[in-house]
C-alpha cells in the first residue's frame, strides 16, 4: 500500500522547483499561489478549489495526478 503521506510531501519538498510548471497546469493560479511558502499538497488543493471551484475530492485528484507526473 501506498503512504498516503508521500504525496504531500513531494509536492512540498519540490513546491519551488515547480511553481512554473503549476501555474502552465492550472492558468487560474497567481504567483502568489504558487509563491506561498506554505506549499503543500493540501494547500495547492485548496487554491485548486478557490480558483477553479473544484470541490475537495476533485481537488485532490488533480493534485494526485499532477503529482503522479512529477
Amino acid at each position: 500500500m501506498t503512504n498516503p503521506n508521500f504525496m504531500e510531501d513531494r509536492v512540498k519538498d519540490e513546491w519551488l522547483k515547480i511553481s512554473g510548471r503549476m501555474r502552465r497546469h492550472w492558468p487560474m493560479l497567481t504567483e502568489s499561489d504558487v509563491r506561498s511558502p506554505r506549499g503543500d499538497a493540501e494547500y495547492l488543493a485548496e487554491r485548486l478549489q478557490e480558483r477553479y471551484g473544484f470541490d475537495r475530492r476533485e481537488a485532490l485528484l488533480q493534485v494526485y495526478e499532477f503529482e503522479c507526473e512529477l
